[in-house]
């Protein structure tokens, strides 16, 4: 398989990925539920699945110039989404009523593993977006938008207005960078 075909397929997935986002986003802002259905779990799994695929494709086209910081960024937005994949597995048990949210509650190693998650992926996109400031393989204004939605992701715990706000902000910078993966223009250009 050739190089460039990894990438685009590298960049499907942030795309297919940044589409369920909008489609997750949507349905946890109109359903006005405590809890998500079965449904929206899955698509949370499979969110955090391809974005896991795609980071790789993302990492690798600016890996040459992305430095210590890029890889950084990208091995903590990777094990975010891993524990990500846990977390909602876990909510999927809790929705089946295999455990319940008082027997979670008891297990200290959650709690302290679900801010290790949350943190992850902050100081992942932060980092993640400077890499790119810092390499210019991919546009300034991407990684200006990923440091913006890394202190906004930071911000939904504390300031709930700001939720909507890194929602869209997070699909555009996702959908965009995958479209510059998948796209022919530099798909077929050799990495630097």
């Amino acid at each position: 398989m050739k190089t460039t075909s990894l990438f685009r397929i590298g960049g499907i997935a942030i795309l297919l990925s940044a589409i369920l986002v909008g489609i997750f986003d949507l349905f946890h802002f109109l359903s006005r539920e405590p809890s998500p259905s079965t449904f929206v779990l899955w698509i949370g799994i499979i969110i955090d699945t391809l974005r896991v695929l795609g980071l790789g494709a993302l990492f690798a086209w600016q890996a040459q110039r992305g430095g210590i910081l890029g890889l950084i960024g990208y091995v903590l937005l990777v094990c975010g989404s891993l524990a990500g994949i846990g977390f909602w597995a876990v909510q999927l048990g809790v929705s089946a009523g295999v455990i319940s949210e008082a027997q979670l509650a008891q297990v200290s190693s959650y709690a302290f593993g679900s801010t290790i998650l949350l943190w992850s992926l902050y100081l992942g996109e932060v980092a993640f977006g400077i890499s790119i400031l810092r390499a210019q393989v991919f546009p300034k204004y991407t990684g200006t938008l990923l440091i913006l939605v890394g202190v906004l992701h930071y911000l939904t715990g504390s300031l709930a207005f700001t939720l909507p706000i890194y929602g869209i902000l997070s699909v555009v910078v996702y959908a965009w960078l995958g479209w510059i993966l998948t796209s022919t223009k530099v798909a077929g250009m050799k990495a630097t």
